[in-house]
């Protein structure tokens, strides 16, 4: 009877036990979720929002390649920024906000199969002019990571990127020649993207080498524009005579403004918009009686009206306060944002001591003259005393002085001595000093006729070429060389690897080429050539440069 009651006990325990243990478990079992939660809005600056989320756990067996992120227009209704964020970081920061208004976002998950989640959670944030990081968003505050705008060839731009300093300046040699970054500043924001995504996201987004790319449009004023761009990779042997410049109008329809701009500059300022006020551009190659496609869509909103401060504004005086014996301690309110250097124009002459904001610096460094020089570069919390208008202008105003022929000063003969009486002269003989007059004024024109001549040749042009360009060694894959020309047109050009000439990758030729402004080539290597070749870049019979193999910039 005992052993009964005591089996039946046991058998009790046992149940309760495991009806314990299962609770317990069923407890501890993770929700799962088919969308991101906790999105976060955080207003970081008078013009940026930075968001934040947690990935959804529930996926069903697809894989997670990016984020969709979607901004409120109305009551309700969203507009998508960003179709693929192209990056599983559950982060992105929203740049180029106005002041002063609120903001609502959502974002969801967008999967390998090009599907989508359902919508996370709104939230809103409203930037306004003390609008900063807080000090639990910057761990430790330092400045390890890099911001910037990522333009790839078709000019489907990624804004507010954030990787680190090591991945963004691999990015700057693995990147296609095309790819454009702009506005980099250091940050201590964290990172939202890496550089295999960013490559990957490029390699999706890439142009034809016949057209423009990428075209970027940047509004420098309440009234003007500014387009830049890259010149086409392939010109199929054709001369580029200018762009062809176009603005969508209002019926969604593109009208030249410029059928020709006559020149191979490749950026254009639009003037005489309205202010605040959103445009749409495109450019197109043109070509001897034809034109290329045309380049990607553009699109910049002009700035708000700068509303000045009424003559008759009545100013509150400072208030006035004893001095004490004890210095102040002052404590600097500005941050480091803006850029101080020294320019040299194209002339020569040297503009020192400008101040600029780092957007406008890079924007100048990218479109600048390749003969103007930049030096004494340095971070600063002085005020901004210039702007990339200002400087492009300072630029235009200060090109390349043609030099004149030197005027000869006649030189006067001392050293005979001086007949104290002169024989009278001989009037039957001819004017000797009449005579010498007139041959040397009929030698020095022939001189100048001759040196006119000789300057306006092609062989005297070609001479005086002033030619700017890098050599890149490129060893993935097949070993090339890429020649990046930012000086003026390289004619007949050969890339020598010894004493074999390399092939020309796009036309699988030896045969010298032009490498014209602006353009990127690369030309393979020899199947056998040396350990660390002398590689040479000839125009026609002239040597232009001898370099190592090894010497060379790794792309």
């Amino acid at each position: 009877m005992i052993n009964r009651k005591f089996l039946l006990f046991a058998l009790f325990l046992v149940l309760v036990g495991a009806y314990a243990s299962n609770s317990a478990q069923g407890a501890m079992t993770p929700v799962l979720t088919e969308y991101p939660t906790g999105l976060v809005a955080t207003a970081v600056s008078p013009t940026q929002v930075n968001l934040s989320w947690t990935a959804p756990t529930q996926n069903y067996g697809k894989t997670i390649v990016g984020y969709k992120i979607e901004q409120e227009v109305g009551i309700g209704v969203y507009d998508t920024l960003v179709y693929n964020s192209g990056s599983t970081i559950t982060a992105y920061s929203v740049t180029g906000l106005k002041t002063g208004t609120t903001y609502t976002y959502r974002v969801s998950a967008v999967y390998s199969d090009d599907t989508s989640s359902s919508a996370s959670n709104p939230a809103s944030a409203t930037p306004t002019t003390t609008s900063k990081p807080t000090t639990s968003s910057i761990p430790g505050a330092t400045m390890t990571n890099t911001q910037f705008d990522f333009v790839p060839p078709d000019g489907t731009a990624l804004s507010g990127v954030i990787m680190s300093s090591d991945d963004y300046l691999s990015l700057q040699y693995k990147k296609d020649p095309r790819a454009v970054l702009l506005n980099p500043v250091p940050t201590a924001y964290p990172a939202n993207n890496n550089l295999s995504n960013l490559l990957a996201y490029q390699a999706n987004h890439l142009a034809a080498d016949s057209i423009p790319a990428p075209l970027v449009a940047k509004a420098i004023s309440d009234k003007g524009i500014l387009l830049t761009w890259l010149p086409p990779l392939e010109q199929y042997g054709q001369k580029l005579l200018g762009y062809k410049v176009e603005v969508k109008n209002n019926q969604g329809l593109f009208q030249s403004i410029d059928d020709d701009t006559e020149n191979s500059d490749t950026k254009y300022y639009v003037t005489g918009l309205d202010s605040n006020t959103t445009y749409t551009y495109r450019v197109s190659a043109v070509y001897p009686g034809t034109h290329s496609n045309p380049s990607n869509e553009a699109t910049a909103t002009t700035l708000a009206p700068v509303i000045s401060t009424p003559q008759n504004q009545t100013v509150t005086p400072p208030p006035v306060t004893t001095p004490s014996q004890t210095p102040p301690q002052t404590t600097p309110t500005s941050t480091v944002n803006n850029v101080k250097f020294d320019l040299t124009a194209p002339d020569g002459t040297l503009l020192a001591g400008i101040v600029a904001t780092q957007a406008d610096y890079q924007q100048f460094v990218l479109i600048k003259d390749p003969r103007t020089i930049l030096s004494n570069v340095n971070t600063t919390s002085f005020p901004i005393n210039n702007n990339l208008a200002g400087l492009l202008r300072y630029q235009d105003l200060h090109p390349v002085q043609q030099q004149s022929i030197p005027t000869t000063t006649p030189v006067t003969n001392t050293s005979q001595p001086v007949q104290s009486n002169p024989p009278p002269p001989d009037n039957s003989a001819p004017d000797k000093t009449l005579v010498n007059g007139v041959l040397t004024s009929v030698v020095a024109s022939g001189v100048v006729g001759i040196i006119t001549w000789f300057v306006k040749t092609k062989v005297a042009r070609k001479i005086a070429k002033d030619y700017h360009f890098t050599l890149e060694h490129v060893s993935s894959g097949t070993p090339q060389i890429r020649i990046r020309n930012s000086g003026e047109t390289i004619e007949d050009c050969v890339i020598l690897c010894g004493k074999d000439a390399c092939v020309w990758v796009d036309t699988n030729l030896d045969r010298p080429r032009h490498v014209y402004e602006g353009s990127v080539s690369s030309a393979k290597l020899p199947e056998q050539y040396d350990d660390n070749p002398l590689v040479s870049v000839k125009s026609g019979k002239k040597i232009l440069r001898r370099i190592n193999l090894d010497e060379m910039a790794h792309g």
